[in-house]
């Protein structure tokens, strides 16, 4: 299938905001959503209109649907008000663009952002280890909501993230070992709560440290900068590359190091990670190459894109990849191989081919299937795509993959 006539198509069946499915009654999605609604679809035609300015006022209709929506219970960057208010950054062209709307919802974004810093102070304070991914991460925690912080210059609030992040890396004594304070009692999959009883420490963007050290990394390329950010970022990018396996096809990062493997210095026997955003190489070695570009570390951005390389080479069927999706799937691969390798990356026209292959009609298929969101399903897939064929040039003060904590 021609990729343009996919991209047109899907475009199309996205257009009539009143007309879009969200909800497939196995997984509902919500209209105030970044992930699965009609905020993430605002960002889409926030795009397209680059080279389509009459699709602005799609964008515009999709952010209206969404800022009418009731707020859903739990709010994060891709859920609630500060989807809403990302959303809006990411259309905005001139100065005062939704100057209402974002006067009504950075403040409630900012109080989010200390409630949790708050609630991470106090476990601290009273010496409690473990710290809940949904707390620092990036699509639930502090790590995606700074990025919001960073995007609205809330400067005071930021550098409250910061400062927690700085801790997060420190180390913390479970069981009379010390280990790094970025450890969670979490199980890394809430369908499988008892597959790692002792706690792990989390490696992916979606969820483990690599989300925090690409915030650490952005903040300090625009200027902001806490006590002791530098040596936090050194920590994570000196953990994550002593944290990699070796086989035939060179280095490669696992999804995660359950403690006992931490403890017992047995990471090497952990398998390769899925290839993917949310965890793997191209979500890791971006984080890396971002802290290698802050602090002036060439070394680290050739480590991480010669371990990005390494998973391109393993056969296909080892790379993990089900969906077209940018969460777990070929788009969010896509997108982020492209910029760590660079646009003549070889293995980006087989990621691009994959994203066309799933396809029904105008759809792509997604596990749960026909998901229209930009997290897991078609919108996501569509801008990623879009991105590939169209590299920006954009007057848009906030990067769609802003959100993904890429850029």
């Amino acid at each position: 299938m021609n990729p343009r006539a996919w991209l047109a198509g899907a475009a199309a069946r996205l257009s009539r905001p009143a007309e879009v499915d969200l909800g497939d009654g196995d997984w509902p999605h919500h209209p105030m959503s970044l992930a699965d609604g009609h905020s993430g679809f605002a960002m889409v035609f926030a795009r397209l209109s680059e080279e389509s300015p009459e699709l602005r006022k799609v964008a515009h209709e999709h952010l209206s649907t969404a800022a009418r929506a009731q707020r859903p219970a739990v709010e994060n960057l891709f859920d609630g008000l500060p989807s809403l208010g990302f959303a809006a950054r990411t259309i905005a062209r001139a100065e005062g663009d939704y100057r209402g709307l974002l006067a009504r919802v950075d403040p409630s974004v900012l109080r989010l952002a200390e409630n949790l810093v708050d609630a991470e102070e106090a476990r601290l304070r009273d010496g409690q280890p473990g710290a809940r991914m949904a707390r620092y991460d990036v699509t639930s925690g502090l790590a995606g909501l700074g990025r919001y912080l960073l995007a609205c210059g809330a400067e005071a609030v930021l550098a409250r993230v910061l400062g927690y992040l700085v801790r997060l890396t420190e180390p913390v004594v479970v069981h009379g070992h010390r280990i790094p304070g970025w450890w969670t009692p979490d199980p890394p999959m809430l369908a499988d709560p008892m597959s790692h009883p002792d706690g792990h420490l989390n490696i992916g963007m979606a969820h483990g440290i690599s989300g925090p050290l690409a915030l650490l990394a952005l903040s300090h390329r625009h200027g902001i900068v806490v006590d002791g950010h530098e040596a936090a970022m050194r920590r994570i990018v000196t953990w994550l590359l002593a944290r990699r396996g070796s086989d035939q096809y060179g280095p490669y990062w696992p999804a995660l190091v359950p403690l006992e493997q931490e403890l017992a210095g047995t990471v090497e026997s952990l398998a390769p990670s899925r290839v993917a955003w949310c965890y793997g190489a191209p979500g890791v070695a971006r984080a890396v190459q971002l802290a290698a570009t802050a602090l002036g570390e060439p070394a680290w951005a050739e480590e991480a894109k010669s371990t990005l390389r390494a998973a391109l080479r393993r056969p296909w069927e080892h790379w993990g990849i089900r969906d077209a999706s940018l969460c777990h799937g070929s788009a969010g691969a896509l997108h982020a191989t492209a910029l760590v390798l660079g646009r003549e990356a070889e293995a980006l026209p087989m990621l691009c081919d994959h994203l066309l292959s799933l396809r029904e009609g105008d759809a792509v298929v997604t596990v749960p299937p026909n998901r229209p969101g930009f997290l897991d399903g078609t919108a996501g897939t569509l801008l990623a795509l879009h991105e590939h064929l169209n590299p920006s040039s954009s007057p848009a003060r906030l990067p769609w993959s802003a959100a993904l904590l890429l850029a």
